[in-house]
């Protein structure tokens, strides 16, 4: 396994926490939390292997992905289930918790994305690698978003496609001068888990209009 395949685990199982904690909220059963959650932490992956014209996409050839997804959103479920009279109680610091993995989720997968997409195109495309690496890291939690019929977090969230970006950028400029390739992926990881955890820290906002 490589560094690359590691690091996509961890983030397939934050990205299951996130997806698997809206999906309680609104109420739904076991299926649909695991649901979700397999959606959230797998989607924006497919997403982008659709638009490289990689298929089947990689979470129908991996089952290692989905079962990772299934048992971490699955461990979620039953933890909740278990402690669901004081669920509600602690719901501030399960928010703060869930945001923390949602970070560390956008992290891995932007620069996963971003690294996926160079084994298919090269280097020589920088835009669509920045874009490519930022849908992997947000296409999932939209998918979930529309279909919880919330508002999707990365229309509205503090500094959340932004971060993603920007990571994609420092990943692959510290590629191009053929800077070390693990050093520059945990650089990359850290300027977005940074910038998501600053963000919310500090209520950083982009502007919009307020009716």
């Amino acid at each position: 396994m490589s560094y690359i395949e590691a690091v996509e685990l961890v983030g397939i199982a934050a990205f299951a926490v996130c997806g698997a904690m809206p999906a309680i909220d609104k109420g739904a059963d076991v299926f649909g939390v695991l649901f979700l959650a397999v959606v959230t932490a797998l989607g924006g992956g497919v997403i982008r292997d659709m638009m490289l014209g990689y298929l089947p996409p990689r979470m129908f050839t991996s089952y290692t992905y989905i079962l990772v997804a299934l048992i971490t959103s699955f461990i979620v479920f039953l933890d909740a289930y278990k402690r669901r009279e004081s669920y509600e109680h602690h719901k501030a610091k399960l928010d703060s918790i869930a945001n923390v993995f949602d970070a560390l989720g956008l992290a891995v997968f932007t620069v996963s994305g971003v690294n996926m997409s160079i084994e298919q195109c090269g280097m020589e495309k920088p835009l669509l690698l920045v874009l490519l690496g930022m849908t992997t890291g947000v296409g999932g939690g939209m998918l979930r978003d529309v279909l919880t019929n919330t508002m999707p977090a990365v229309l509205r969230k503090r500094i959340y496609a932004i971060a993603s970006m920007s990571g994609a950028l420092l990943y692959y400029v510290m590629l191009r001068l053929e800077l070390n390739e693990v050093l520059s992926t945990l650089a990359a990881m850290g300027l977005i888990f940074a910038l998501r955890i600053l963000a919310t820290v500090y209520k950083w906002n982009l502007p919009k209009v307020k009716l």
